[in-house]
């Protein structure tokens, strides 16, 4: 029930809202930006890739994908989400994603994870 309120409330939110959630998160990647540890897993048959939030004091924000460019969308969206930004006030192309380094496809889960920030395109 609380989710359901929550996406009622999401979709009536007013553009004045929404940019003032946009507006921290800018701020937030502006000056600090947001690091993920990200691991490739192999568990069960099952391959995906897990990004976690590291030293974020707002507190953890995480996500999978099964390849590289789904990991990237899905962390997009899970900052949007931890910044309350309704989904229909989201544009992904401001956020831009530093430091990713290419995620081999053969990654044993237990070998060294690999650390990017995400970064805001400057726009202006």
């Amino acid at each position: 029930m609380k989710r359901t309120i929550q996406r009622i409330k999401s979709h009536l939110a007013t553009p004045a809202q929404a940019q003032e959630k946009i507006s921290d998160l800018l701020i937030e990647l502006r000056h600090r930006g947001i690091k993920f540890e990200v691991q490739e897993v192999n568990e069960e048959g099952e391959h995906y890739f897990f990004a976690q939030s590291v030293g974020y004091p707002r507190g953890t924000i995480f996500t999978t994908g099964k390849t590289q460019k789904e990991l990237e969308l899905m962390i997009k969206d899970a900052i949007f989400t931890a910044f309350g930004i309704p989904p229909r006030y989201c544009n992904p192309d401001l956020i831009n994603l530093e430091g990713l380094p290419k995620l081999p496809s053969s990654q044993v889960a237990e070998k060294p994870k690999q650390t990017y920030s995400a970064k805001i395109y400057a726009t202006t």
